[in-house]
C-alpha cells in the first residue's frame, strides 16, 4: 500500500459530492434522501462481490490459469456479480419511485449506486480482499480509474432500466442493460489483468462515446415527454 492508494479511496466520495452539488444547483433539488439511500445501498451491494469471490476461491482455490476459468472469474466473479448487485438495488429499491420516470432518473440513481459501490470496492481491491486471483500490473491506475468507469456503468445500466419503465418493456430493456454493462465491466477489468494498454485506450474511448450518447438521448427523451 502506498499513499497514492489511500488517495484513490477519496475519488468515489469526491465524485459523489461533485455530482450531488451539480444536481442541486442545476436542477434545484431540495431533498437528497433518495440519492443518499442510493449511495448507501450501493455500499451494501458489495457483499455480493465478496460472496462471489469467496465461492470461486472455494471452488478453484486460486487456480485460474486457464482461459475458461479466467473468463468465468472476470465475467461472473467480478463483472456480473458487481452489476447484478447494482441491478437488484436499482430495480427493486428505486424503480417504483414516483420520481423515477424514465432514462434520465435511472441514470442519476444508477450513478450514485455505482459510486457507493466503488467507494467500498476500491478499498477491497487495494487490500486484496477481492480480485486477488490476478495481480494487476498497475493497481494504482486501476484504483483511480475504477470510480470513473463506475459512472459509465451506472449510465449504461440506468438508461436501459429507465427505458424499460418508459416503454413498459421492462424484461428486454432490463436484460439488455444488465448484460451490456456486465460485458463492458469485464472488458475494463480484463484490460488491467492483461496489462493491455491498447485495449484500455479503446475501452476508455468507447466508454466516453457511450456515456455522452446515452446522456444526450436521455435528456432529449425527457424534453420530448414534457
Amino acid at each position: 500500500m502506498t499513499y497514492l492508494h489511500y488517495i484513490s479511496f477519496a475519488v468515489s466520495p469526491l465524485l459523489i459530492i461533485i455530482i450531488g452539488f451539480y444536481l442541486k444547483f442545476k436542477f434545484s433539488i431540495q431533498s437528497f434522501a433518495n440519492i443518499r439511500n442510493a449511495v448507501i445501498w450501493g455500499m451494501i451491494g458489495v457483499v455480493l462481490l465478496i460472496l462471489s469471490n469467496y465461492i470461486i476461491d472455494l471452488r478453484w482455490e486460486d487456480n485460474l490459469r486457464n482461459m475458461r476459468r479466467m473468463s468465468f472469474f472476470v465475467f461472473v466473479g467480478v463483472a456480473f456479480s458487481s452489476e447484478f448487485a447494482k441491478f437488484l438495488i436499482l430495480r427493486f429499491a428505486f424503480y417504483k419511485l414516483s420520481s423515477f420516470e424514465g432514462p434520465l432518473e435511472g441514470i442519476v440513481y444508477s450513478i450514485f449506486i455505482s459510486l457507493g459501490f466503488s467507494t467500498v470496492a476500491s478499498v477491497l481491491y487495494a487490500y486484496g480482499i477481492v480480485g486477488t486471483e490476478f495481480k494487476f500490473n498497475d493497481i494504482t491506475l486501476y484504483l483511480f480509474t475504477y470510480p470513473f468507469a463506475s459512472i459509465v456503468f451506472g449510465i449504461l445500466m440506468g438508461f436501459f432500466i429507465g427505458m424499460g419503465k418508459l416503454r413498459k418493456n421492462w424484461l428486454i430493456d432490463n436484460s439488455t442493460g444488465l448484460f451490456a454493462v456486465t460485458f463492458f465491466h469485464a472488458l475494463f477489468y480484463f484490460s488491467f489483468i492483461t496489462a493491455d494498454k491498447r485495449l484500455l485506450i479503446f475501452t476508455t474511448i468507447g466508454f466516453l462515446i457511450i456515456a455522452f450518447t446515452l446522456i444526450f438521448k436521455a435528456v432529449n427523451l425527457r424534453a420530448e415527454k414534457r
